[in-house]
């Protein structure tokens, strides 16, 4: 809840600052553990980022039951609802259980069948369809603690969230060190202890954020014996706002993942180019996901309380906030980007193609900020269907086809790719943004 005695600007600031470095961790980890197993085979390596991959869209595509989670927890906050909170929250942890040990179960059972539908290489499915069997074991923990991280931050906490991903990541960093070449006594394990370490952490993660939420000590109060009680409007609520940001989320990795395919037909050197820059920009992100979320918090929130204008201050804050800072990156972007490419590559011909990628990936910066930002208010208000539907205009309407007819009809240099990205997230911008100014969230009632 906003405080009186705190500036609006101090309230989105606390609330976004644990969560742009959640991320931060989490950028950390995936960094360390590409670095480790970038140490093993050539098999290895494609095995363990195909299996991550694998596992964590699926994790973030039911783990989006969150999303609805943190309106509806938010509503009752602010609203001083948090009996009502608790009892909501429950019930959610509980269907994401479910969730879990279905999606878990299917998962390690077809492990073997999903690497080989997707490659070919007989080494790379074997250790493949192990790592997956083995980091499938987290996702029965990944998917309930994304949840009660989801209806932490919804009561205003985002705090504890963090401090899971402390835990978790740093424990995987280690574990992966330890695991993978067999220190401190271990045997060396290679791809299978980096499967052993993100898994264990899952888990870790998963005990430090259900710790609090059965501590008493927060606003949401976990009850073991209100954990079984599914009240079927509140499952009809959460499963209705939950199952378009679930179908987001599949849209924007699907589409991602398919014109990562498309790029690398444009050769070694342009793929890889490619690919380093997307992950340098990926620090950018960072601002622009603690804005959303302090954005769907306060919205939830002030909604809840019948304060529709602090709810509107608080997104027009939350926007500038993240332009701003998002903003200077992307300066930063434009004037050093060979600089910044250098510190992910000593191939001067790649480095110098990745500088060129991500020195147009600055003029991004602002429209994603915006878009990130306004996607979280509204989602907070509970409109997870808008947010979905200008996901499906942008990618079926404008990213995938400008990139086929880029790479396959034009053959155009992969610099190209990155100016329809910039197009892509111009437009979706301009579209979050009209969704948002013709207001019908702010009759949404939860």
């Amino acid at each position: 809840m906003i405080r009186k005695n705190k500036s609006l600007t101090a309230q989105i600031m606390i609330l976004a600052g644990p969560a742009i470095m959640e991320m931060l961790m989490h950028t950390l980890v995936w960094t360390a553990d590409t670095a480790m197993v970038g140490r093993l085979t050539a098999a290895d390596i494609a095995a363990v980022n195909l299996g991550a991959h694998i596992m964590f869209t699926t994790a973030m595509i039911f783990g989006a039951l969150g999303i609805g989670a943190t309106a509806m927890v938010a509503r009752h906050i602010g609203a001083g609802e948090e009996r009502e909170a608790s009892r909501l929250a429950s019930q959610a942890v509980s269907l994401g259980i479910l969730i879990s040990i279905l999606i878990g179960t299917v998962g390690m059972l077809s492990s073997n069948w999903v690497f080989r539908s997707l490659v070919q290489d007989p080494e790379v499915v074997a250790i493949g369809s192990m790592y997956l069997r083995i980091v499938l074991i987290g996702v029965f923990f990944l998917i309930p603690q994304m949840i009660g991280n989801a209806i932490i931050r919804g009561s205003g906490n985002t705090f504890v969230p963090f401090l899971s991903a402390v835990f978790a990541n740093v424990f995987n960093i280690v574990a992966d060190y330890v695991l993978i070449f067999g220190k401190f006594g271990f045997p060396a394990m290679g791809s299978r202890g980096a499967a052993i370490a993100t898994g264990t952490a899952q888990i870790l993660g998963a005990v430090v954020t259900f710790y609090f939420l059965f501590s008493q000590k927060g606003k949401i109060k976990l009850r073991l014996k209100e954990m079984h009680l599914f009240e079927i409007e509140n499952i009809k609520k959460l499963i209705k706002l939950s199952v378009p940001a679930g179908m987001e989320v599949f849209m924007n990795e699907g589409s991602r993942l398919l014109s990562s395919f498309w790029i690398a037909q444009l050769g070694t050197i342009a793929y890889a180019a490619h690919s380093l820059s997307v992950a340098a920009e990926s620090v950018s992100f960072m601002p622009g996901y603690g804005f959303a979320v302090a954005a769907a918090t306060i919205v939830g929130q002030q909604m809840g309380a019948g304060n529709l204008d602090m709810a509107l201050k608080s997104t027009r804050r939350s926007i500038l906030l993240a332009a701003v800072l998002m903003g200077s990156i992307g300066t930063l972007f434009f004037v050093f980007p060979f600089q910044i490419m250098r510190l992910f590559s000593n191939q001067i011909d790649t480095v110098q193609l990745a500088a060129a990628c991500l020195r147009i990936g600055a003029f991004e910066q602002v429209p994603i900020a915006i878009a990130m930002v306004t996607s979280g208010a509204l989602k907070g208000a509970g409109d997870t269907k808008g947010p979905f539907g200008v996901s499906l205009i942008t990618n079926l309407g404008v990213r995938l086809p400008l990139i086929f007819l880029a790479i396959f009809i034009l053959e155009l240099p992969v610099t190209y790719i990155w100016w329809i990205s910039v197009i892509q997230y111009v437009v979706e911008a301009v579209l979050m943004t009209a969704r948002y100014q013709i207001g019908n969230w702010k009759t949404i009632k939860l």
